[in-house]
């Protein structure tokens, strides 16, 4: 329990440092868009979908915040990205990541046969996650994709869970 108290800690003097770093940027590039979540290996897990919002605060930095979901799951996060190419000089890019994202769920739970009526569980689940992957800015129409493979570890549980496929669409705004 100590642990998830000092990761919202974090998470919360992460948000300030990043919120300083924003108000002192000298160029705005926001830009909102869908976001997708989905586990290829398992096909149990229903993907998730939501909106995202980016707010790049260097030519080779940016933050990011989601918040995501599907009938059983809400999940907010935010990231921290690194580009390896200059955004002003080309319209592809490659980026890693890093970040901290809570996983609300809720579903019922059915006991053996006769031993009672199924009963609401609610759990929520604090996840550090690593991200790579690619994007594309399409100038003209200020739009970009972007793909790309994420890992998450669940504290809780101390549980690895590799191959998401992360997908989205942005909307640069200015």
């Amino acid at each position: 329990m100590w642990i998830k108290n000092s990761l919202i800690k974090y998470l919360c003097v992460f948000c300030w440092m990043s919120t300083s770093v924003v108000c002192m940027a000298q160029e705005h590039d926001w830009a909102f868009g869908f976001f997708g979540d989905l586990n290829v290996q398992e096909s149990a897990y229903d993907a998730s979908f939501g909106l995202q919002g980016k707010y790049s605060y260097s030519n080779f930095q940016s933050i990011q915040a989601q918040f995501h979901g599907r009938g059983d799951l809400l999940a907010v996060g935010a990231d921290y990205l690194v580009n390896f190419i200059d955004r002003t000089k080309s319209d592809f890019n490659v980026f890693l990541g890093a970040g901290l994202a809570q996983e609300f769920f809720t579903y019922d739970y059915a006991f053996p046969e006769g031993a009672g009526n199924s009963t609401r569980v609610k759990e929520n689940y604090t996840k550090l996650n690593g991200q790579a992957g690619v994007s594309y800015l399409f100038s003209e129409v200020d739009l970009s994709l972007y793909a790309g493979y994420k890992v998450k570890y669940q504290f809780e549980d101390e549980l690895f869970q590799p191959h998401f496929l992360i997908f989205g669409i942005r909307y640069h705004l200015w």
